[in-house]
């Protein structure tokens, strides 16, 4: 029987909690140690906070859409060196694309647009007006979720995400408009078991109702660390969470250019695990970056500004760009009008033009994990 008596148990744990959760199974079997230490919740917990730091992303570009079925192929990159450019790269030219570098996954949904939501976890889920899926990306396997009886009585924006504290992913639908009371459904989908059987347990739909007294911006929230967030619609500009724990709304203390630049356009984004929010100003044109680095909004850090006056070729009262991945050494974002993809090299200064865009994209965050649909 092998043992690991020289070594103490934490130092056990720690090295077990950086490998890949593919190896785990077979490193049950070693010893009754290592099969009682990849059991415990808490080194589920511990494995998920290790993986938070090196996340693998998805690529989706919507291939086409006709007859009410929706068409997305989709691209996982695992190594910690890949970026979004490098999924821009390998899979957005499809006149360059080697099959034999990259295998795409293809799948079909109900509806004429398909949204890629992301957990910051394992799971993805992909939403139409008709269906919700969650995806496995590390097994790839597919679980559809039922939907609920009141999901096309109204309109409705569908969010998902994962509280750490409680193991839990959740779907939440809120139904517009808000104010002053939200009402939404949540569906709770709680990991549950031991021995490395980890599996989702889903509850019913939950129908509920709580105090929003802010004019939000009809737009799907974004999702970071367990919280959704919006701005709002009237100056000057706050951003409102929800809880997705406690579910319930707050107000989160914006960053400086909230206040300092009241007459720009703002926008969030959820990159990585962090909160981003993107100042866009329409005169210049230029944009800040600026990142959440404290807790509850405490800090707020400025990383980029981009000069966009040879990038975008007319005036644009309204935000016409998109971020998708943000780097100390470069940014990946979109202009949508027309849609074209840019590249911001901090180094350089300068914003180089890296071709056209046919396909709708949209990127996925999320980190290894030993849960199994």
């Amino acid at each position: 029987m092998f043992s690991c008596s020289f070594l103490p148990t934490e130092v056990i744990i720690r090295i077990l909690s950086f490998l890949p959760s593919k190896r785990l199974p077979k490193l049950r079997l070693v010893s009754k140690q290592f099969n009682s230490i990849i059991s415990e919740p808490y080194f589920l917990r511990l494995h998920q906070s290790h993986a938070l730091n090196s996340p693998s992303f998805l690529a989706a570009f919507t291939v086409s859409s006709k007859s009410l079925v929706v068409e997305v192929k989709l691209f996982l990159f695992t190594k910690p060196n890949q970026t979004a450019l490098t999924a821009f790269r390998t899979s957005l030219l499809e006149e360059r694309y080697h099959e034999q570098t990259q295998k795409p996954i293809r799948k079909s949904f109900l509806g004429d647009r398909i949204r890629v939501l992301s957990s910051n976890h394992q799971l993805i889920c992909f939403v139409t007006a008709k269906e919700h899926f969650l995806f496995d990306p590390i097994n790839q396997k597919t679980l559809e979720i039922s939907q609920s009886s009141s999901a096309s009585s109204s309109p409705s924006l569908v969010s998902f995400g994962f509280v750490s504290s409680t193991l839990q992913y959740k779907i939440i639908r809120f139904f517009l408009p808000y104010p002053p009371i939200c009402k939404f459904e949540t569906l709770t989908l709680s990991i549950k078991g031991r021995n490395y059987k980890h599996h989702l347990e889903i509850s019913p739909w939950r129908s509920q109702e709580t105090e929003c007294p802010y004019l939000l911006q009809p737009y799907p929230p974004v999702h970071s660390d367990g919280f959704l967030y919006w701005t709002t619609k009237e100056a000057p500009t706050k951003i409102v969470t929800f809880s997705l724990e406690h579910e319930k709304f707050s107000v989160l203390p914006p960053p400086p250019c909230f206040e300092d630049n009241p007459n720009h356009d703002f926008s969030l984004c959820g990159i990585r695990g962090k909160l981003w929010a993107v100042d866009y100003n329409a005169l210049a044109p230029d944009m800040e970056i600026w990142m959440m680095n404290g807790s509850n909004g405490s800090a707020w850090v400025k990383t980029h500004r981009i000069n966009l006056k040879e990038t975008l070729t007319r005036y644009y009262p309204s935000f016409p760009i998109k971020v998708h991945d943000v780097q100390c050494d470069c940014v990946f974002f979109q202009v949508l009008f027309p849609s074209g993809v840019k590249i911001y090299c901090p180094s350089k200064n300068e914003v180089k033009d890296f071709g056209e865009l046919n396909h709708e994209l949209q990127i996925c965050y999320y980190t290894d994990g030993l849960l199994s649909l």
